[in-house]
């Protein structure tokens, strides 16, 4: 992380049954973390799934399918130029302040480049 980025959110997504994401969204990114065992279940580390500044992002979306709404949940869809990042399983409160947050900065930068 750079000297003059800071922490918005913290959110935990579900990738797994026991092995959730962390998703941190910054003041320049969003940052998909999952834990990953190497060899025995005792040495864990952390694994990078997503690393997405809002430079790159072209496009963000909130969906909810019928599995999500069954369980208050949600799915943030992150396109960058040939690709769509999906955070699973969110909950849906969690997941719309993240969305908002993510669609201001997005909106932010396009109104200081026109």
């Amino acid at each position: 992380m750079c000297e003059d980025e800071q922490v918005r959110s913290c959110v935990l997504g579900r990738s797994n049954l026991l092995r959730p994401d962390f998703v941190f969204i910054t003041t320049r990114r969003v940052l998909v973390l999952d834990e990953r065992y190497m060899g025995s279940l005792a040495v864990s580390y952390a694994n990078i799934r997503c690393n997405v500044l809002f430079t790159e992002m072209r496009d963000v979306r909130l969906v909810r399918h019928f599995k999500h709404r069954l369980l208050c949940q949600a799915r943030l869809e992150i396109s960058i130029a040939r690709n769509v990042h999906w955070i699973d399983n969110i909950s849906f409160r969690s997941a719309q302040s993240a969305y908002a947050y993510i669609l201001s900065s997005l909106h932010n930068r396009k109104c200081k480049f026109n």
